[in-house]
């Protein structure tokens, strides 16, 4: 029927690229990142060029990140596990070890770090004292190979330093010492790498040793190697960040260092350092874990960089590793964004609030087998007057309590059934809303996830159109939409073509085909002449195209992507206009993008929609152009221009470069285009008619595609 077909679906599956999923489409359960915090992450963060720690764009990247697995020891859940049958002595201990100044906890602005690219150039490192016990990653001993920026931070920089410049304190001109800690982190590549005594000299950067860490492995170095920490640890994953802390909470354990340790080590520790025997079980080993007592109170009008540190070391707790300086102290990035004296109430709080709790193995706690599992389901698309029926798929070996909760949207949520599998929520506002599952089972991480329900108001996308020049081979038009929901729904797709004729579009395709396919690009239903099948069925919906040529197919289609492919009769070549109505309330349409030739008067790229209902809609309308290149799409529209008008053919918005105006809220919605030149347009539209009209700037001609998103 169509000639050409490999290179015509190779055009579809291009098409649905440039569609995406967005935000929009029915997506798989269990596809949100959430922390061990039940945080939702959000999409993978990129690193485009080295990022310093104190700043809001390393803050974007850190608070998205997954630091560690959640079944690692530095995210495991604490607060439940019994204290040690010698806590209170081997508390007594490490306050004796101290002076009577330093018996209370200090907060040190020790460590910083990096973010840095995947392409990051490697630098040749010399580790002087430790090679042996050194990740060379790609260097020949006794150097490493390891992502060093030219902006690398080195420990207490720059909260700590003076009025030293960051290549000051790297080249050490004050000969100040210390351990010097230095820290890269590349998300996309999932390690990071950590230093000791780094510092750079005329000949390059040294350090006395080098530690590479996987951000996805519970994986730990080598029994009996060091780190940058004396424990074998990583420092990165333990550090109270300035992200977090203003978020409200710290989701990990802290980095503890103590007086004095014993000669042992224990999970997930891999090296001690001490002269101390380790039958002197009242000291602590590196790796023994401590935690705030859940009978300390909080002091409310304490800062909430406090109450962040002190939350988490109730949840977390802290991990012995190090046994140096003379003080209880943890680690705290030296964030020059701090407020002044942000920390000082932490340094009433005596080493006696603390216990010692049993701290569980590799294979115990939430890395034993049974863990819980949990899958919220697809995201839904729902009436304002509709009740949303979450349902969750748990797995609970060894039982467990289940709990919905509303995540985020812009009004309260009468939400029943909260602590089962099948929740129900009813809604007063339409809008976004975020629900979070989760299933506890007291031993392992939490199991969590989430699912989005978008409730529509009083309004609904009734009929989609596109009016688009119909070639042949490649370029034919092909029409996208999307159907959202959970119930198949029945629509009717038209392709029309002689009877544009009447209302003036000259050059009309004279003999228009019609395939309809789904988006794995199965054929659904073909038509030719509408008259050929389900004659009586498209008649009945008063629907019926005005001429026996033209196309027409009535489906009933389960929510997902669809593809309508209009070319014309033994490779004629016309104006085709493509259509969509909806024929019951169950699921909705939500879009349409049609890629076509935009030209010049009657062969523009032109958008309908039938808003029917009593509420306003929100759309957003997009015409793409320079970013189909990248798809593989030829002759693209280099600078395609947006026009919307009313039914009275009176412009009601207008876009050139999406970024003039309304980049935010194009941002906010998911829907910016990937190029500066091509528009963008979200408008709330009364009921009714509208069209979209795309042309090229200067006169331009070439393929577009346009598209209409129905918003909440």
């Amino acid at each position: 029927m169509i000639s050409d077909f490999p290179r015509v679906m190779s055009e579809i599956r291009r098409l649905f690229l440039v569609i995406g999923i967005l935000l929009l489409a029915t997506r798989d359960g269990g596809a949100e990142r959430i922390n061990q915090e039940g945080r939702i992450l959000g999409p993978a963060p990129q690193v485009a060029r080295p990022t310093l720690f104190n700043t809001p764009e390393a803050d974007a990247v850190v608070s998205a990140m997954q630091i560690m697995p959640v079944t690692n020891p530095w995210n495991e859940d604490i607060s439940q596990r019994p204290p040690l049958a010698n806590s209170d002595a081997m508390i007594a201990q490490i306050k004796s070890d101290l002076s009577l100044t330093r018996q209370n906890l200090r907060a040190f602005y020790e460590m910083n770090y990096v973010l840095v690219p995947d392409n990051q150039p490697r630098l040749t490192i010399p580790f002087l004292d430790y090679p042996d016990e050194s990740d060379l990653d790609g260097g020949i001993f006794p150097n490493g190979k390891y992502p060093i920026p030219p902006n690398m931070p080195v420990e207490s920089w720059p909260k700590d330093t003076g009025g030293l410049s960051l290549l000051q304190w790297q080249m050490d001109v004050n000969n100040n010492g210390g351990d010097r800690h230095g820290i890269m982190v590349a998300p996309g590549l999932g390690s990071f790498w950590e230093t000791w005594q780094m510092k750079l000299t005329q000949s390059g950067w040294q350090a006395s040793n080098g530690a590479k860490f996987d951000l996805n492995s519970n994986g730990l170095r080598p029994a009996g190697w060091t780190s940058g920490d004396a424990a074998g640890l990583p420092m990165f994953p333990a550090v109270p960040r300035f992200d977090e802390c203003e978020r409200g909470m710290v989701e990990h354990a802290m980095r503890l260092a103590v007086a004095k340790t014993r000669q042992e080590y224990i999970y997930p520790a891999v090296h001690y350092a001490s002269s101390i025997p380790a039958s002197s079980i009242n000291y602590p080993a590196m790796g023994q874990r401590l935690r705030l007592k859940a009978s300390f109170v909080i002091p409310s009008n304490w800062t909430i960089e406090e109450k962040a540190i002190l939350l988490g070391l109730k949840k977390y707790g802290a991990i012995v590793a190090d046994n140096s300086g003379g003080f209880f102290s943890i680690s705290v990035a030296p964030d020059d964004r701090w407020p002044a004296n942000c920390f000082d109430h932490l340094a009433t709080i005596s080493i006696d609030n603390f216990e010692v709790i049993q701290t569980t193995g590799p294979t115990e706690g939430p890395r034993s087998p049974g863990a819980p599992t949990v899958d919220a389901g697809p995201d839904q698309v729902i009436g304002i007057d509709d009740t949303a029926t979450l349902t969750a798929v748990i797995s609970a070996p060894n039982g467990g309590t289940i709990n919905w909760r509303l995540n985020s949207g812009p009004a309260a949520v009468q939400l029943t059934n909260s602590n089962t599998a099948t929740a129900n929520a009813t809604f007063s506002a339409p809008g976004s809303y975020t629900f979070m599952v989760s299933v506890t089972d007291n031993i392992h991480a939490v199991a969590y996830d989430a699912v989005v329900i978008k409730v529509m108001p009083h309004v609904r996308m009734a009929n989609i159109s596109t009016r688009v020049a119909v070639g042949t081979a490649q370029n034919v038009a092909i029409a996208g939409f999307i159907i959202n929901g959970d119930s198949p729904k029945q629509v009717m797709v038209r392709a029309l073509g002689p009877s544009l004729t009447p209302f003036g579009v000259a050059g009309a395709l004279s003999d228009p085909m019609l395939d309809l396919r789904d988006d794995a690009g199965n054929q659904i239903a073909t038509n030719d002449n509408w008259k050929d099948s389900q004659e009586q069925a498209i008649v009945d919906t008063e629907f019926a195209p005005a001429n026996d040529s033209e196309s027409a197919i009535l489906a009933t289609l389960p929510p997902g992507n669809y593809t309508a492919i209009i070319s014309g009769k033994d490779n004629t070549t016309g104006i085709g206009l493509v259509e969509v109505y909806e024929l019951d309330s169950t699921s909705r349409l939500l879009n349409i993008s049609t890629r076509g030739f935009a030209g010049g008067g009657d062969n523009a790229l032109i958008a309908g929609l039938i808003l029917n209902g009593t509420d306003n809609g929100t759309i957003c309308f997009r015409a793409l152009g320079p970013s189909l290149a990248s798809f593989g799409v030829q002759g693209v529209i280099a600078d395609p221009r947006l026009d919307l008008v009313n039914a009275q053919g009176t412009k009601v918005g207008a876009n050139n470069n999406w970024k003039d105006s309304q980049q935010s809220i194009i941002q906010s919605a998911g829907l910016a285009p990937g190029n500066d030149s091509e528009s963008a347009l979200l408008t709330d539209l009364a009921p009714g008619n509208y069209t979209a009209i795309v042309s090229g700037v200067g006169g331009a001609t070439g393929v577009a595609l346009v598209e209409a998103y129905h918003l909440p």
